[in-house]
């Protein structure tokens, strides 16, 4: 019967263990997590771009319509992802 007993608590114990070192580990990942551009396509059309950190809310750079011919959104897409990605390296700059 102690045997049972003492199986029991030890693994209770590794599971409060292991419980610990995952929130641990979760809150040193969202410590460490950095900015990040995405660009995403919208149900009603067009696309946003917008600055991502998990943890965070994301941060809208640039609304793009749908009523743009390939060139043109080609053209929105690669200026707003720059800029994007511009404001990300400034935010992550400052994080640190």
């Amino acid at each position: 019967m102690l045997l049972v007993d003492l199986l029991i608590l030890f693994i209770l114990a590794w599971l409060a263990l292991s419980v610990a070192y995952v929130v641990r580990r979760r809150r040193a990942a969202l410590q460490e997590a950095r900015w990040a551009a995405h660009a995403r396509a919208l149900p009603e059309g067009g696309h946003v771009i917008e600055l991502v950190k998990p943890g965070e809310p994301s941060q809208t750079v640039r609304r793009i319509s749908g009523d743009l011919d390939w060139d043109a959104l080609g053209t929105e897409l690669a200026e707003g992802m720059a800029e994007a990605e511009a404001r990300a390296a400034t935010l992550n700059s400052v994080q640190r």
